[in-house]
């Protein structure tokens, strides 16, 4: 097992000022998540007509809300091995970007899991252009209630969604459930970052909406107590810190564009939110992780 630098011995979490997610509503204070629709915009902008055909590749440009977009995707599926006889689960889909990659490029039967309906609404729509609708089943629920027989899975995977579900516990444990003996699961998620307090929960809990928001040795170490063996843990804090910054000077350049194509508001929404991720991960209060495990 690689082991992230970052671990430690294992710290209790400061919870009491963490908030339970009981509302889908609630996810949409995180300014990055305003108007799932946006995406139908971009794509028009770029000839694709309003209800016409679509590829993947078309469609990856604009629909993974995670780092490194389809190529996070394609290291996620060597690492697992997905083939076509898998059943794969995302968890935490948003459009489905990644859904769809896995399906088009590994023929995967695959379950993209989302908790806001307006995004998975207008993913199911983008997966029925790209005409993968018989292999991407989209399914609007909360990760903590949703019901799926023990053993469904081969494979779960999940890009920057995790940290939002209350219960790290219960979730950890729910997907060890749901996959097959041996089954595997790639996650990139936010951790606490080395220079994290108790004081930055509420903020966090705020910008980010962070529901489970632990430090790299609790990651780890919650997935082994689930019943798991880690194959790999990687700290990406130092790339995502690097990705992160260039993302925000390629959008504030881009700003007359993004305005013209879609508003002013949208522009400051989604800017406040790309800055915060920024200040976060400069300041240490936020840090990477990319982990691969495998059922026990």
């Amino acid at each position: 097992m690689s082991t992230p630098s970052a671990v430690v011995q294992p710290q209790t979490q400061d919870r009491r000022r963490l908030p339970i997610m009981t509302e889908a509503l609630d996810v949409k204070d995180m300014k990055l998540y305003a108007e799932a629709g946006s995406i139908l915009a971009d794509l028009e902008a770029m000839g694709h007509a309003a209800g016409s055909a679509l590829t993947v590749e078309a469609v990856s440009a604009f629909d993974q809300l995670h780092y490194h977009g389809a190529d996070s995707v394609r290291y996620g599926i060597a690492q697992l091995g997905i083939g076509a006889a898998a059943r794969v689960l995302e968890i935490g889909a948003g459009w489905g970007g990644p859904s769809r990659v896995i399906a088009a490029e590994t023929g995967a039967r695959v379950v993209a899991l989302e908790l806001q309906q307006d995004f998975h609404s207008v993913g199911e729509s983008l997966t029925a252009r790209c005409g993968l609708a018989d292999r991407v089943s989209h399914q609007r629920a909360d990760f903590l209630t949703v019901d799926h027989p023990a053993g469904s899975f081969d494979h779960a995977v999940s890009w920057l969604a995790l940290y939002h579900i209350p219960d790290r516990a219960a979730y950890t444990a729910k997907i060890h459930h749901l996959l097959r003996p041996g089954g595997m699961l790639f996650v990139e998620d936010l951790m606490q970052g080395t220079a994290y307090t108790a004081a930055d929960a509420e903020t966090l809990s705020r910008e980010l909406f962070s529901n489970s928001m632990v430090s790299a040795a609790d990651y780890v170490a919650s997935v082994e107590q689930a019943g798991f063996e880690v194959v790999a843990a990687d700290t990406m804090t130092q790339d995502w810190r690097a990705f992160t910054t260039e993302r925000l000077a390629a959008f504030d350049a881009n700003r007359a564009r993004f305005i013209a194509r879609h508003s002013e508001a949208l522009f400051e929404a989604r800017r406040h939110f790309y800055a915060k991720i920024v200040e976060y991960f400069s300041a240490d209060a936020i840090g990477g992780m990319r982990l691969v495990a495998h059922k026990r």
